[in-house]
């Protein structure tokens, strides 16, 4: 009879906790605001400087499970970042150029946040990013760089019925060895993300 009581009480909290959950999933894509600063260089002789933002575009999926004002939102994003830098070839050069850095990228946000008001959401978590290309000047890096490291999202996010409204700051950072010059250090990708998506499911 206890096991038979048990039984009931599981079943009744696992259908509460059932149609409490609110399950979505839909698309994405937006715009993004982007700059790399290098950092920790060995036997690097070239010098970079004064960082510069470029745009950069993103598209994707997510999915969004809610539960008692909490919220669980993995995606999955293909994203275009980078930044443009001053680059010369020692500390008393005068001549300087401006080379471009691009990324291609998959990155995977699992992000967990609260949501208020059933319309406001805050949001924050680690990113796992693949790297898909890369070019300096349009040369190509890729092979000089990890093909995946890990990075972190936050930002607020706004929905009006169908449709959802994202602002994040995002960072990653990703370690460079160059065989060539025998030369290694850390590239640093920042960015703002401004995201618009659409639920398909709700």
């Amino acid at each position: 009879m206890r096991k038979l009581f048990l039984t009931i009480i599981c079943v009744l909290a696992v259908s509460a906790a059932a149609s409490a959950q609110i399950f979505q999933a839909g698309v994405k894509a937006g715009v993004s605001s982007s700059n790399v600063k290098l950092s920790d260089l060995q036997n690097e002789p070239l010098r970079y400087a004064n960082p510069e933002n470029i745009t950069g575009y993103h598209a994707g999926a997510f999915t969004r499970l809610q539960l008692l004002g909490l919220v669980l939102q993995p995606e999955a994003i293909l994203s275009t970042t980078g930044g443009k830098v001053a680059v010369s070839d020692d500390n008393t050069s005068t001549s300087v150029r401006v080379e471009k850095f691009r990324f291609n990228r998959l990155d995977v946000p699992l992000l967990v946040g609260l949501s208020f008001l059933k319309v406001a959401r805050v949001q924050a978590g680690p990113v796992a990013s693949m790297l898909l290309s890369a070019t300096e000047d349009g040369q190509s890096i890729k092979d000089y760089y990890n093909s995946s490291d890990w990075g972190y999202q936050a930002g607020v996010g706004v929905d009006i019925g169908a449709l959802t409204l994202d602002l994040r700051y995002e960072r990653i950072a990703r370690d460079f060895t160059n065989p060539a010059r025998e030369s290694s250090g850390k590239v640093r990708n920042e960015q703002f993300l401004v995201s618009l998506g659409l639920k398909l499911i709700q």
